[in-house]
């Protein structure tokens, strides 16, 4: 499935499940916000319906919010309550400048990307990582979360008629430090992205900028 078509697919979601997706955030949201370490923003990648964005915003973080799929973004900005969030439509990959026009003034981001790394092929995450690492400060976290090989015959509550790459935990681990990060807490398992009656097995990270 091409991008295009991937952010098809997530327009008419969000076109017509506005009602649908968790307006709450997200377990792994939750535990972000605890390991936030002395940051001046968070950047969230593939935000869809802002679920987690807003959470950042409400306990005081200044954010940007970015995704493929202009429905998502329309959904963003309708429900924003803060002043200090702003988002945009755009593929990561072409992201550079608005990464860049955030990170005016800040000494040290978060990058967080719930669900993201596994919709998107292999060499879009390899070329995101590296993209990270170029634009990222110094001691810069990054929280990623994705579903893994295991987790590939599960049926899944939205649905399988979309784009998912089930990832190598440990080959991820190895790519985000190929990239220029050091791994400073990992996990696999279920009980971490449980909704309804799905329990994904996913894997989890948090990694500093070298």
């Amino acid at each position: 499935m091409s991008q295009a078509e991937t952010s098809s697919y997530w327009d008419s979601f969000y076109s017509s499940r506005k009602k649908g997706a968790p307006a709450y955030p997200s377990q792994f949201a939750a535990f972000a916000v605890n390991e936030l370490t002395d940051i001046d923003g968070v950047i969230e990648f593939g935000c869809g319906n802002g679920r987690d964005s807003e959470f950042f915003a409400t306990c005081g973080f200044d954010l940007l919010g970015l995704d493929a799929s202009v429905e998502a973004i329309e959904l963003c900005r309708s429900r924003s309550a803060h002043e200090h969030t702003r988002y945009v439509q755009c593929l990561a990959g072409a992201a550079k400048d608005e990464i860049k026009g955030f990170l005016v003034n800040k000494r040290k981001v978060a990058v967080y990307a719930r669900f993201f790394l596994h919709a998107i092929d292999e060499n879009e995450a390899n070329a995101f990582l590296d993209l990270l690492s170029v634009l990222l400060p110094p001691e810069s976290q990054v929280f990623f979360e994705y579903r893994t090989i295991d987790d590939a015959d599960q049926d899944k509550t939205f649905g399988t008629d979309h784009y998912r790459r089930y990832v190598n935990h440990q080959d991820m681990l190895a790519n985000i430090e190929r990239a220029g990060f050091r791994v400073t807490y990992q996990i696999e398992g279920r009980g971490l992205a449980k909704f309804r009656d799905e329990d994904a097995k996913v894997g989890r990270c948090v990694a500093s900028k070298n």
